[in-house]
């Protein structure tokens, strides 16, 4: 088995959740009668920052809606609950948890390394979702968030652990480019079964 990597990291949405915001976003676009974008970033480039703030929990939901519609000039309907988490209801892929315990029956230490925002993190808790995961680190908990060097650099402390013995997946390139540039050895996931050859290569699977 290859004793180069000491920890894991594995985003969740997109990776382990079938499940991406872009989705959601065209729904919520739909239910405020919004046809032509299909993302809030097509609207207002701007939007991603005020989404950031919010997976660190560092403004509320409401906060997060107001400052859309001063952007947008797009009145957000009134809604009992949160609006986030109205069409949130991922479901876990299957090959890939089969993939993570695999990995945790090799001895190998697996953590969650997400952004999140409050009512998402709250449902995955609700579901189980993190069962497999020895720990997780949320950005809405961390009040850091992917691709920022600190929320990294965050989870390394934490889990005392040197750069070069971490492999982190995630779908985003920005976020993998960041690990990377820290050291970390970054892989960009596309499916399990291309991850599958990855762990093969690195010697962490049979």
């Amino acid at each position: 088995m290859n004793n180069t990597f000491a920890l894991v990291m594995v985003d969740m949405g997109g990776v382990l959740a079938l499940h991406t915001d872009s989705s959601m976003e065209k729904r919520l676009l739909q239910d405020f009668g919004i046809e032509s974008y299909s993302s809030f970033s097509e609207i207002d480039p701007s939007l991603v920052d005020v989404l950031q703030e919010h997976s660190k929990n560092n403004i509320t939901e409401a906060q997060m809606w107001e400052q859309f519609t001063l952007k947008t000039g797009i009145v957000v309907p009134p809604y009992k609950g949160s609006l986030w988490a109205k069409y949130f209801k991922p479901d876990l892929d299957e090959a890939m948890l089969g993939l993570l315990r695999e990995l945790k029956e090799k001895g190998f230490r697996i953590v969650c390394a997400t952004n999140t925002e409050p009512a998402h993190y709250e449902h995955h808790k609700a579901m189980d979702h993190y069962a497999v995961f020895d720990t997780v680190y949320a950005s809405c908990e961390m009040g850091k968030a992917k691709p920022e060097p600190e929320f990294f650099t965050h989870i390394l402390e934490a889990e005392a652990v040197l750069p070069r013995q971490v492999l982190f997946i995630d779908d985003y390139a920005i976020n993998c480019e960041a690990a990377a540039g820290l050291g970390i050895h970054a892989y960009r996931y596309t499916d399990p079964a291309d991850l599958r050859w990855a762990l093969y290569d690195l010697g962490m699977i049979q």
